[in-house]
């Protein structure tokens, strides 16, 4: 299922077929606008039924974006097409096997809108081909790309899910079997995120190997949220809910010694110690100040202070002077206490000669407290 902002519904498409021999897969079109489930009329042709496909809404051309799948459960030949649905007719692109990612089942596709593309990762061809290339399909232009990557990737894997994070700016990818095992018992826990031009792998304590699980993203909340999947060498089904609790959003402002950088430790645990920590500090100085709220902002232009080029993303609520040394600097929160759940945000206004008001401004970090 994807999202269409524009028409104000939920797409979805296809599905293995339910007999237990299988057979040709779904072929079948639904909209549900929030109350009620709808299959519209369509003219023209159809990508003819596919299972364990990718799919993402392209938000700069408007169209759904279906690739690969498994057309015939019973014969178990991975298509390499790719179908655009516009709202009203699919229609077929990118046809040449040579400049498209190959036969594909369970891939893992989101739409960077930072790049104004599909991504696409992973996968399976079940004649018995993998990579873990980074594959971008230009909507516009019809024509899919590998990424030119540099520095860690993930590791192959099919089954992995993965949505974009628009508030970061990045995509984010987890979970998956290991297609390179012929045991078939090596499953991912592993999380990554993807800015448009390379991988990064994040901690996260998410536990249980899985594939296949269902992922989405909530603005409101800035949260990857994950749900259920399942691990084929345990028979293990998963009915639990995971939500990517830390992170960052925003962007600081240029200082003397470049752009103040604020991390956290990890999640926010009741009874446990948290720490924020800001590099880039002006060295000379080592002083800032954290600034902690309970609420967000779109970004509030500080130009009239005047600190020209720099945002303010979260309320003042909490104010922590800290000093460093090296240009970094750290607080730690010995016990976290409070109520569970309560999401809290911070930025570090950073002293800094740099502009007429003296100080810069990090990145903003969020986190949730948890148990």
């Amino acid at each position: 299922m994807v999202q269409d902002p524009n028409a104000g519904v939920v797409w979805m498409y296809g599905g293995l077929a339910s007999s237990f021999f299988g057979g040709p897969s779904k072929d079948e079109l639904w909209q549900f606008d929030g109350v009620t489930w709808s299959q519209p009329v369509i003219a023209g042709a159809t990508p003819g039924g596919l299972g364990l496909f990718g799919m993402a809404f392209d938000s700069v051309n408007n169209v759904s974006v279906v690739y690969g799948g498994l057309p015939n459960s019973f014969f178990p030949i991975d298509s390499d097409a790719t179908w655009v649905w516009n709202g009203t007719a699919w229609s077929q692109t990118a046809v040449f096997p040579a400049v498209n990612p190959g036969p594909l089942e369970r891939p893992a596709m989101c739409f960077h809108a930072g790049i104004g593309r599909t991504v696409l990762f992973g996968g399976i061809d079940v004649q018995g081909s993998w990579n873990n290339d980074t594959w971008a399909y230009d909507g516009a232009a019809n024509t899919w790309s590998v990424l030119p990557i540099t520095g860690s990737k993930p590791g192959a894997r099919t089954g992995a899910r993965m949505v974009y994070d628009s508030m970061r700016g990045v995509c984010v990818l987890t979970g998956g079997a290991d297609p390179s095992d012929p045991n078939g018992t090596t499953y991912w826990n592993d999380t990554w995120e993807f800015n448009g031009t390379s991988w990064t792998q994040v901690a996260t304590n998410i536990t249980g190997s899985r594939l296949d699980a269902m992922i989405g993203y909530v603005p409101l909340v800035n949260r990857v949220v994950v749900f259920g999947g399942i691990n084929f060498s345990t028979f293990t089904y998963f009915g639990d809910t995971w939500q990517w609790e830390a992170g960052t959003f925003g962007a600081g402002c240029v200082g003397t010694n470049g752009t103040p950088a604020l991390s956290s430790s990890s999640s926010p645990r009741l009874g446990q110690s948290w720490t924020a920590t800001v590099q880039n500090l002006n060295p000379s100085l080592n002083l800032a100040f954290f600034v902690f709220g309970f609420t967000t902002f779109p970004g509030v232009d500080l130009g009239f202070l005047p600190m020209p080029g720099c945002f303010l993303f979260e309320t003042l609520d909490v104010t922590v002077p800290i000093t460093g040394s090296g240009g970094s600097a750290s607080w730690t929160w010995a016990s976290v206490a409070g109520v569970l759940g309560t999401r809290i945000y911070g930025q570090a206004l950073c002293l800094d000669p740099v502009n007429a008001f003296g100080a810069t401004i990090s990145n903003a970090i969020t986190a949730t407290i948890g148990n």
